[in-house]
């Protein structure tokens, strides 16, 4: 832990001297929003005053203002042990590194997008091995989870940005049961769950609209699941049915992908569904979205479309969800995780599925600002998330 916390210390030590060196030039001396560079600075934990980075506001200056900014990240997935690789050998993991990226991800924002209405975070806050039920957890004295949220919570908490939006990953519900989550995580600058439509710390999903032309929607996507969900729930039971009816290798104790149709990968316990209720609840507000002339954009922890993720990556039931979106018409953006890599596909109703890359799995971190714009979208992407245009039907 010690080497995560003074990375991001020596990260900071070094943008403090970049920006008294910023300082004597005072070319800026507030943003564009009027907030002073002072305070700013506060929100990096640095003294004294600087000017924004000139290449980066020259950019912003010469483009047109967009409707809003949100920032988004995903998968930061921290735990304080050693790098390693995923059970199945194919990632490379940095699991204590991902604190000094989010930390730059705060700072980033802080100094170039300190107007940002919100942040997403997709998903994944702390990794399931806090929990020290496997892993190198094993070797934990005690359980690591709250210890580990608080670190990165600690983090947001010192964004400029007044909001953010936390989707719920099957990390989190190995750590935390939801009315846990709902009293460590929903707490420091999110909304309140009472003021969310349709929210509860049993049901993790609600509407937001930061903009009278735009609704967001952030789906639970482990409302039909098998973590997270006490035994002998109702939820619970479907999700097992769903499992043992797709997949009996997971109940058999066998390799889980071993002789399965990959049509069928995705019904495993690390992916979940979203129940009768919510998908009524996404419908209605879709309907209501679309006659107020609304855009809309969902956000997810697991994919909805597995040509933005893969086979093993996208939710039980994203046929049924995909359906209800397709209905809409409205729907302009699906904002996922989980999928470490990345992914992006356009469906035939002109839907942009972006999966944003994990930032457990890069080294550079892996974080942008998205610009909402009358007939755009635009991610500024950060570390080793691309940039991106994204054009609206």
């Amino acid at each position: 832990m010690a080497r995560g916390l003074a990375g991001a210390t020596r990260y900071r030590s070094s943008l403090a001297r970049q920006l008294k060196q910023n300082l004597s030039k005072m070319r800026y001396k507030k943003l564009l929003n009027g907030r002073s560079v002072g305070l700013v600075l506060a929100g990096l934990g640095l003294a004294g005053g600087a000017s924004i980075a000139e290449e980066e506001e020259s950019q912003r200056a010469s483009s047109e203002e967009p409707l809003f900014r949100f920032g988004v990240i995903a998968d930061v997935q921290y735990a304080d042990i050693d790098n390693a690789t995923s059970f199945g050998g194919g990632e490379y993991r940095f699991y204590r590194g991902t604190l000094d990226s989010l930390a730059k991800s705060i700072d980033w924002w802080n100094l170039h997008y300190p107007d940002i209405q919100f942040i997403a975070n997709l998903g994944d806050l702390i990794d399931g091995q806090n929990a020290g039920g496997y892993g190198a957890g094993l070797n934990f004295s005690e359980p690591q989870s709250a210890v580990a949220l608080e670190r990165v919570v600690s983090q947001f908490r010192r964004s400029l940005c007044p909001t953010v939006h936390h989707a719920i990953g099957n990390h989190e519900l190995y750590n935390f049961d939801r009315e846990q989550l709902h009293s460590h995580l929903f707490k420091d600058k999110t909304p309140p769950l009472s003021e969310a439509p349709g929210a509860t710390p049993s049901q993790l999903y609600y509407s937001f609209r930061p903009h009278p032309q735009w609704r967001f929607l952030l789906i639970d996507c482990y409302d039909i699941a098998v973590q997270g969900r006490e035994e002998g729930s109702e939820q619970m039971a479907k999700a097992r049915q769903l499992i043992a009816e797709n997949n009996p290798n997971v109940f058999a104790g066998k390799n889980w992908f071993e002789g399965v149709h990959p049509s069928k990968h995705r019904f495993v316990p690390y992916n979940g569904a979203v129940g009768s209720s919510q998908l009524e609840w996404l419908r209605a507000q879709l309907s209501e979205a679309k006659k107020g002339g609304e855009r809309c954009v969902v956000m997810t922890h697991v994919p909805l479309d597995p040509r933005a993720s893969s086979p093993k990556t996208v939710v039980w039931n994203y046929p049924d969800v995909m359906s209800v979106i397709r209905e809409s018409e409205c729907v302009a953006l699906v904002l996922a995780g989980h999928h470490h890599p990345g992914g992006y596909v356009q469906d035939e109703g002109g839907c942009h599925h972006l999966t944003i890359e994990g930032s457990l799995t890069h080294e550079n971190g892996a974080f942008g600002v998205f610009e909402v714009h009358e007939d755009h979208l635009k991610l500024v992407g950060k570390g080793d998330l691309p940039s991106r245009k994204l054009e609206l039907r």
